[in-house]
């Protein structure tokens, strides 16, 4: 008998025995010349029968031998047993890692390197591109009920692919800051601290494509800023409008 591509004791002392068929007999040989530990396990009890030639497996070697078979069928039964489980929680496992990777992935669509340049208040060189050409389309900024003292414009020159927003009354809110955040079409959302300068600010965005986006907004966040809108929220504008 082969078990696990090796052939039982068992076998090999009754083969060794002369107690097998021809073609029994002939599998073992041809078996044994490639299997080395079937070639050490054989050489054993070879050794252990020509000591006493008389010597025949006894009921209870066979019975050890049948024991130690069955020993090692339980042990694999029980492997397989908790395989099985382990299978199944490693599946569970597999999910949650893809459930929050796809977290992951959501998160990073939200929030994508920009691909813009941003330009706030001294560091805005001039304004005229905006203000004397016909073709900037301006609107006010839309503030919410709670900074209703908040006012502002917002240009965009097709164009030069600009836009320009300015701001005042941004009062002081204690240990919080101002953030803007440029949204595409996409949903996805970059913020940029707002630098304030006695109640006002003024910010310059150079995209690379004006037509991708459509909604700016502006809201109040933990010192520093945060990586997504916590709010509450100041303004709004519609870009696309």
């Amino acid at each position: 008998m082969v078990k696990d591509n090796h052939i039982s004791e068992e076998k090999l002392v009754d083969y060794l025995q002369g107690q097998l068929s021809e073609s029994e007999a002939q599998g073992i040989q041809r078996h044994v010349e490639d299997c080395v530990k079937c070639q050490q396990t054989l050489a054993f009890w070879q050794e252990t029968l020509e000591m006493d030639e008389d010597l025949q497996p006894s009921a209870k070697l066979k019975e050890k031998i049948d024991q130690s078979l069955l020993v090692e069928r339980s042990l694999k039964q029980r492997l397989i047993k908790w395989k099985m489980p382990l299978f199944g929680l490693a599946g569970v496992i597999v999910i949650v890692i893809l459930c929050f990777s796809l977290t992951d992935i959501l998160k990073v669509q939200q929030t994508v390197e920009p691909d813009y340049e941003v330009y706030q208040n001294q560091d805005i060189m001039s304004d005229q591109v905006f203000m004397n050409n016909p073709v900037v389309d301006s609107q006010p900024i839309k503030p919410y009920e709670d900074f209703d003292e908040m006012e502002g414009m917002v240009w965009i020159n097709p164009q030069t692919q600009e836009i320009l927003l300015e701001m005042e009354g941004l009062t002081n809110i204690y240990n919080n800051d101002y953030q803007i955040w440029i949204i595409d079409k996409n949903g996805n959302i970059n913020g940029d601290l707002i630098i304030v300068e006695n109640g006002s600010a003024r910010v310059l965005y150079r995209v690379e494509d004006l037509s991708d986006f459509r909604i700016m907004k502006g809201s109040v966040e933990p010192p520093g800023g945060s990586h997504r809108p916590t709010g509450p929220e100041t303004f709004y504008v519609d870009i696309e409008k």
